[in-house]
C-alpha cells in the first residue's frame, strides 16, 4: 500500500480513537466531529488504495463515498451507506457556534454520538479490508 494511504487510513484510525475517548468523557460533539473526520479519512485513504488517484479535497463524506463508488469497486454495506449523510453535518455544527444555532457542545447528544461511532467504526473496518489489513 502506498505511504499517502497508509498515512490516511492511520489518521483515520487515530481520530477514530479519540472519538471513543470523548464519548468516555460525556464530550458528544467532539465525538462526533472526530467520528466524521475518521469516515473522512478513510474514504480518503481509499480514494488511493481502489481508485488509485489523490483525494479530492472535500470533506462532505456522502459525496466523498458518491464520487469514489463512481470510480471504482469499492462500496459499504447497505445499512451504513444509507447512514453516511448522518455524518455530514458533524463537520460544522461541531465547530461552529453560528453552525449549530448554539454552543456546538450543546448540539449532540449520546445517542448521535454511539450512532456516529457506529458508523465509523465500520467504515475503518472496511476500508482496512480493502487495504489488506484485517
Amino acid at each position: 500500500m502506498r505511504r499517502e494511504a497508509q498515512l490516511w487510513l492511520k489518521s483515520a484510525e487515530e481520530d477514530y480513537f479519540d472519538a471513543e475517548a470523548f464519548y468516555k468523557s460525556k464530550r458528544y460533539f467532539r465525538t462526533a466531529f472526530f467520528a466524521q473526520q475518521a469516515v473522512e479519512k478513510a474514504l480518503k485513504a481509499m480514494f488511493i488504495v481502489i481508485a488509485r488517484e489523490d483525494p479530492p479535497k472535500i470533506h462532505t463524506v456522502t459525496e466523498l463515498y458518491r464520487i469514489l463508488t463512481e470510480r471504482s469497486n469499492f462500496r459499504l454495506s447497505e445499512e451504513i451507506e444509507e447512514q453516511l449523510f448522518f455524518l455530514n453535518k458533524f463537520y460544522s455544527v461541531t465547530r461552529y457556534p453560528d453552525a449549530a444555532n448554539g454552543l456546538p457542545s450543546e448540539s449532540v447528544d449520546r445517542l448521535e454520538a454511539e450512532r456516529a461511532l457506529r458508523i465509523a467504526k465500520e467504515v475503518i473496518e472496511h476500508a482496512r479490508k480493502c487495504a489488506g489489513e484485517s
